[in-house]
């Protein structure tokens, strides 16, 4: 792939993440995901979660 076609698609995509009507999108779909429960962080286990400081 050539660097002006991966700087094009990047541009591009940018110019559609600014766009009002696909955020707004994607706010409503946040939005949603969020109140479905579906982004939660994933559970630990009590005794050997990796937070946990135990190894």
């Amino acid at each position: 792939m050539k660097i002006n076609t991966f700087v094009r698609l990047g541009s591009l995509a940018f110019g559609v993440a600014r766009d009002e009507k696909v955020q707004e999108l994607f706010k409503m779909a946040h939005k949603g995901a969020k109140r479905r429960g579906l982004l939660q962080p994933p559970p630990q286990h009590p005794y050997n979660g990796w937070r946990s400081g135990k190894q």
